[in-house]
């Protein structure tokens, strides 16, 4: 027989970086959150000295297993949707943190270009640059609007990264600085500086140094070993929803977090 819970304010499906910002504004805010993750619970002591390369990057224990879910995939509506069998560079993630956990932590922005697309070409060659047929659309929201987010975003995570004139205007600098440059990365940047271009640190989810969020959730720098995506961190230099967003909703004692909960459909009352 089905059984009944409580009702709550706030059902969030899904514990990976949405999810998980999402319900740790909300319990910060002291509203009661049930969260729902398909998958089993992760930690940071998960990943402790686990850098098997058999289990991570070629059994993909992180993600959906495709021998028991259905994931469709076409290139065009024209073709048949047939289950994957084999991830190729779309990889799902699976269990508290999702792809979050898993990824490799590269944090670009949109630039305000991208906001305004239609528009500003337009704008700039002409209305009759883009055919009637392309279904190309400002996205109703500018930078400008949105980058107080991306500033509390990379200060939360901890992005590390090179401040260069290429985006619109920034509140504040990355709140760490770029990570190292490998040898093959100075004579890449050499050789692009002679050819007239100029290079920079992308800006990325790994610490470049130990740091402190606004929350209080400290993590330690980034040691390198390259084993960023497919893997967890063991250090937790990796912004992670389990190691940065999660651990500070759990501390409200607002978060009911329930794993192996797999939502099959959600009922809409009026």
């Amino acid at each position: 027989m089905v059984k009944k819970l409580p009702k709550v304010p706030v059902v969030v499906v899904g514990m990976g970086w949405a999810g998980s910002i999402i319900s740790a504004e909300l319990t910060k805010a002291g509203i009661e959150v049930v969260g729902l993750e398909r998958g089993r619970e992760r930690k940071m002591s998960d990943y402790l000295m686990v850098h098997d390369e058999l289990r991570f990057q070629h059994r993909e224990e992180m993600m959906q297993d495709l021998s028991k879910e259905t994931i469709t995939s076409r290139n065009n509506r024209k073709m048949r949707a047939l289950p994957m069998r084999h991830y190729g560079t779309f990889i799902v993630g699976d269990g508290v943190g999702g792809a979050g956990s898993h990824w490799n932590g590269q944090t670009y922005r949109f630039l305000p270009y991208d906001f305004e697309i239609k528009s500003l070409t337009q704008e700039r060659y002409g209305a009759g640059k883009i055919k009637s047929e392309i279904p190309l659309q400002d996205w109703g929201i500018t930078y400008d609007e949105l980058e107080s987010y991306y500033d509390t975003f990379e200060k939360m995570a901890g992005i590390s990264g090179e401040t260069v004139d290429l985006y619109g205007h920034r509140s504040n600098p990355y709140p760490t600085g770029p990570m190292l440059k490998t040898p093959v990365l100075e004579e890449f940047e050499k050789a692009t500086k002679k050819l007239g271009y100029n290079p920079y640190i992308l800006p990325s989810a790994n610490l470049s140094e130990n740091y402190e969020n606004p929350d209080g959730i400290s993590r330690m720098a980034c040691q390198y070993c390259a084993y960023c995506e497919n893997f967890g961190c063991e250090y937790g230099a990796k912004a992670d929803p389990v190691v940065t967003v999660i651990p500070v909703a759990q501390e409200t004692g607002k978060l009911d977090l329930r794993t192996h909960a797999n939502v099959t459909r959600i009922l809409n009352d009026d």
